[in-house]
């Protein structure tokens, strides 16, 4: 529109394309045509009120932006064919209907599942429809608490920002990939063996790669690891800059992938520091200072998911000892059907939360709060189960 306003030049007809102009704009604003008396309120008042014509649209693009038309997307709570064309559009791209879309709605065209099925899938390859599913995960694992990671560097001399940089760049690049293959089977985060890798990485962690090697995927450790349960990126920021945090890592299992609230604790506790209690490792550390009453109740829940993950040190490397212990990594999680679940070490763990129906209603859930942005509530008590079993039936593919 801006390229338009640039080609008015001036000449007998440019109160009338200013005004044509004014009138696209706020209709694009508005997300549908106007009516007499809009386009009478919002166009021609303001070229009445001024003979300047410039003047005349910058009012009217003022009011237009101000206006609770433009702010919110459906004032009237009775859904047309407009208002459909809205919510598709900024479900899956964030953004307002294109000119089909605005088209189809004009022509009653949004009527029925097919027709918007149909719109929605010519959306999805929308480069914009990527970038938001990209957002969505991002915000699933909450990423954004992770924006700088650092490490005692008496422990890990060789953790530089470097490293941790790469590991954000790794991370991405899996995230990409899911999104962008044919199925983008939500699975596959939880359950590949790749990580991807570049010479600095490789050196950091010990995989077979060359010092100057680009990003690539490389299997890596797939006996231990899977997915992004053991990330190196997620580990490092779920970590202390000296020991690992079943905590930290427990919570983001239980409230990020499974879908569990836990509450803040009734008390403000700071971690006990690992030189006062030199003799024990980590997970006599944490099972010690949680063991209170008042602790049990939610550490229940986060220590046994977070002790899965012991294998793994402060920066996301493989152990299997530490103080000159044997790591223990058993884990186990009560589902809500009442049924105990146990597991050791990271796979068994990542394979649970894979086959996990709470991960799968968890997941939809989240991503229809993020696309809509209402509580999945609203739209009716057995709206989770039906997104959770679509889910399923159409094999975990996160772009239907």
């Amino acid at each position: 529109m801006r390229r338009d306003l640039l080609e008015i030049k001036d000449g007998e007809d440019r109160d009338v394309r200013m005004r044509e102009f004014a009138v696209t704009v706020v209709e694009r604003a508005f997300r549908r045509p106007l009516t007499d008396d809009l386009r009478q309120a919002y166009v021609d008042s303001q070229f009445a009120a001024t003979a300047d014509t410039d003047e005349a649209l910058r009012r009217v693009v003022l009011l237009a932006l101000k206006s609770p038309r433009f702010l919110y997307r459906e004032l009237s709570g009775s859904a047309d064919q407009f208002d459909r064309a809205s919510r598709l559009s900024f479900a899956l791209l964030n953004s307002s209907p294109d000119k089909q879309l605005l088209e189809a709605a004009k022509n009653g065209q949004l009527d029925t599942p097919e027709q918007l099925r149909e719109h929605a899938w010519r959306l999805v390859g929308d480069y914009r429809a990527r970038t938001r599913m990209l957002d969505f995960l991002r915000t699933w694992m909450n990423l954004e608490r992770l924006q700088e990671i650092s490490k005692d560097t008496a422990a890990f001399p060789d953790f530089s920002p470097q490293v941790a940089a790469d590991l954000r760049i790794s991370l991405e690049m899996l995230l990409e990939e899911t999104v962008d293959s044919d199925h983008a089977d939500f699975r596959r985060l939880l359950l590949t063996d790749q990580v991807f890798m570049n010479g600095r990485l490789a050196e950091f962690y010990g995989a077979d790669l060359e010092a100057n090697a680009e990003f690539q995927a490389v299997s890596f450790e797939p006996e231990q690891r899977s997915g992004i349960v053991t990330h190196p990126y997620l580990l490092s920021g779920l970590a202390y800059t000296q020991t690992s945090s079943p905590i930290h890592r427990g919570v983001f299992l239980s409230r990020g992938i499974l879908g569990r609230g836990v509450k803040p604790p009734p008390e403000a506790v700071a971690p006990t520091p690992p030189e006062l209690a030199a003799d024990l490792t980590t997970r006599e550390r944490v099972t010690l200072q949680t063991s209170p009453e008042m602790c049990a109740n939610c550490h229940g829940l986060i220590n046994s998911l977070g002790f899965a993950l012991e294998n793994f040190d402060s920066v996301g490397r493989y152990r299997e000892s530490e103080k000159n212990k044997a790591i223990s990594a058993d884990g186990h999680f009560l589902q809500r059907s009442g049924e105990l679940t146990r597991f050791t070490g990271a796979r068994e763990l990542a394979a649970f939360l894979a086959r996990s129906e709470e991960t799968r209603r968890s997941f939809s859930r989240q991503l229809f709060h993020h696309m809509v942005q209402q509580p999945v509530l609203a739209y009716g008590p057995d709206t989770i189960a039906e997104l959770s079993s679509f889910f399923e039936q159409h094999e975990f593919n996160m772009k239907h």
